[in-house]
């Protein structure tokens, strides 16, 4: 596998442009076109190399099991597997060097479709079994100006284990020299997962209504919104069904993106601890995935997956000119 830093392009029939690099399967670029001027709507560094050094997942695939485990362990029939800490006891999205941190291999690259693969063998970070994970961008655009961005994930094991890997871009639909401050966030879920203080779900799935996290009707984003929640949008797990999560619109109005997926909730993280090179609020991610510590919650919406059923996921994001 190549370990050289690759930037591969992708464009639609709107002549929009997204990059993605083979470090991470990183997304790293979507420029669009408004009142005929060039907006890059996803935050990301002028260096690519800064990628390599990169502390934030900024526009990676983040996994094998996106978000947070508790005490960096999963069940799997009643057998309690180890894993890589890289978050005080728990691990997050994968531990180290983990999906985000690794070349992956190119499979193939069109004018609108890039796909990458990456292969884990039977152990690493302490998840069983050689797992293989398959991600393919694709970039189309319709008669409507509608430009969607598809992303679809098949992982297969040789092994009964755990995944869940989301993408993890940071939007900016004003332009990435301006705060997510003043775009208007509405999401579908009518529940989400409480938190402690070290951000791990205390297991239950509580009601939005009557929360400071009710967000079923749009509200424009300031600074008193920071957000590093898990949103659920459905509490009895359906993979064959793509369902509508968020709707982000920029502050001047002109662009609205929805984020779809077969996933039964979604993260939202207002961007409110990202550093220098970048300032806080500087982009908003909209990730959709398992809950936060799924497999060690047996109410919450989750499956494993297994040699026999491979796991695939579709994950959405379309942009809209307003």
């Amino acid at each position: 596998m190549t370990t050289t830093l690759v930037e591969y392009t992708l464009t639609n029939e709107s002549n929009d442009k997204i990059s993605i690099i083979n470090y991470g399967a990183r997304l790293t670029r979507w420029i669009t076109l408004i009142d005929n001027e060039k907006r890059n709507i996803m935050l990301g560094y002028t260096n690519l190399y800064d990628y390599l050094s990169d502390p934030f997942y900024l526009g990676a695939v983040a996994g094998p099991y996106a978000n947070r485990l508790s005490d960096a362990q999963i069940h799997i029939d009643n057998k309690i597997y180890a894993l890589n800490k890289n978050e005080g006891v728990n691990q997050l999205h994968g531990g180290q060097k983990a999906l985000s941190d690794l070349f992956w291999k190119l499979d193939y690259h069109k004018k609108s479709e890039l796909s990458l693969s990456i292969t884990l063998p039977d152990g690493y970070n302490g998840y069983p079994g050689k797992t293989i994970f398959n991600v393919l961008y694709s970039f189309t655009s319709d008669c409507n100006n509608k430009r969607n961005l598809g992303i679809k994930f098949t992982i297969t094991s040789d092994k009964k284990t755990i995944a869940g890997p989301t993408s993890h871009p940071y939007f900016n639909l004003n332009g990435i020299d301006n705060s997510v401050q003043g775009h208007i966030l509405k999401l579908a879920a009518t529940h989400y997962t409480p938190i402690n203080s070290q951000a791990i779900p205390t297991g239950l799935i509580a009601p939005v209504e009557n929360t400071t996290f009710d967000y079923k009707n749009a509200r424009i984003l300031n600074k008193s919104n920071k957000l590093d929640h898990n949103f659920v949008s459905e509490k009895t797990l359906n993979l064959q069904v793509i369902k509508q999560h968020a709707e982000l619109t920029s502050p001047d109005n002109k662009l609205m993106l929805n984020v779809l997926s077969n996933y039964p909730a979604i993260q939202v993280y207002t961007g409110h601890h990202l550093q220098s090179p970048f300032n806080q609020f500087d982009g908003i991610c909209l990730e959709p995935q398992f809950c936060p510590d799924s497999p060690n919650n047996p109410s919450f919406p989750f499956t494993a997956l297994t040699p026999e059923i491979p796991l695939q996921i579709h994950i959405n994001y379309c942009l809209t000119t307003l």
